[in-house]
């Protein structure tokens, strides 16, 4: 997986639908989750505002992912990315090495999430972004990079939801056979 999605990954991944649990279901955890991706500081103190903002921007990132599967994309998910994008206040930097770098500007919460929107999009600029999707089990919803030679991938792991999806279709189709 290409290193931005990397970091997308574990940020769609931080709420787990079939644990219930959410690393970002609190300030100080989301302050956590920031820390150890390194796009924050240790110490930086975020409010329930902030945290609920970090939450939104997570499930609409996820519902750009989602189309990639051919989902249809969520109108709303789009306007608040584009609200959040205004906010970034983008700027360059440039490094001797290696060209220059884009990088986010913004106080507070807006400077880890315009990272974060910083990574979709270099993903949508390259060829990465088509293959990083959301796992099709209803139960599961884990954000994945889709290896397959023919991008056809739909879940997350074959030997967990794939087995239990295929399974449960044919079930169906025993039953509505029977």
């Amino acid at each position: 997986m290409p290193s931005q999605l990397t970091v997308l990954a574990s940020f769609l991944n931080s709420g787990d639908l079939s644990t219930s649990q959410d690393e970002l279901s609190t300030t100080d955890g989301a302050a956590r989750w920031l820390v150890r991706h390194r796009l924050i500081p240790p110490g930086t103190q975020y409010d329930e505002r902030d945290r609920q903002r970090l939450v939104g921007v997570r499930g609409a990132v996820a519902q750009l992912a989602a189309a990639n599967s051919g989902s249809a994309v969520d109108r709303r998910a789009v306007t608040s990315l584009n609200d959040a994008a205004r906010r970034i206040r983008l700027g360059v930097r440039l490094h001797p090495a290696d060209g220059y770098r884009l990088i986010a500007e913004a106080p507070g919460i807006d400077r880890p999430i315009g990272d974060l929107l910083l990574r979709v999009m270099t993903a949508m600029n390259t060829s990465s972004w088509a293959r990083f999707k959301i796992c099709a089990n209803p139960d599961c919803g884990r954000a994945f990079y889709d290896t397959s030679r023919n991008r056809s991938g739909r879940w997350h792991s074959m030997a967990t939801c794939g087995n239990r999806m295929k399974g449960r279709a044919y079930r169906r189709r025993r039953a509505a056979a029977a």
